[in-house]
C-alpha cells in the first residue's frame, strides 16, 4: 500500500527524521509551505529510501523566493498535480 507523505514544518522542526523511520519504497513525499526548505539542500533528504519520489510544491518555492534552488532530486509540481497524487496514492499522511 502506497502512501503520499506531507511535510509541511521548517527542516529544524524536525518532521523529516521521524517521517524517514516510516516511508517505504514506492511511497512519495511533498514538500510543502515550510517544508520546500528540505529541498534546498541534497543532505537533508539524504536518509530517505532511493525508490521513493520526492516533491515540492513551485507556488510554495516561488513564495518564499527560491524556485531556483531545488535539488536535482526533486520535481517540482502545481496544485493540479498535487491533486493527482493524492488519488494516485492509496493514502496520504500529513506530518503537521
Amino acid at each position: 500500500m502506497s502512501c503520499l507523505h506531507l511535510i509541511n514544518r521548517s527542516p529544524v522542526q524536525g518532521a523529516l527524521p521521524v517521517c524517514s523511520t516510516l516511508v517505504r519504497g514506492g511511497d512519495g513525499v511533498l514538500f510543502i509551505e515550510d517544508g520546500i526548505y528540505h529541498c534546498l539542500q541534497a543532505e537533508l533528504i539524504s536518509n530517505l529510501p532511493p525508490d521513493v519520489e520526492l516533491y515540492c510544491l513551485r507556488e510554495d518555492l516561488l513564495a518564499r523566493g527560491v524556485g531556483s534552488r531545488v535539488t536535482e532530486t526533486v520535481e517540482s509540481i502545481n496544485y493540479s498535480r498535487f491533486v493527482e497524487l493524492c488519488c494516485e496514492f492509496d493514502k496520504v499522511v500529513s506530518w503537521f
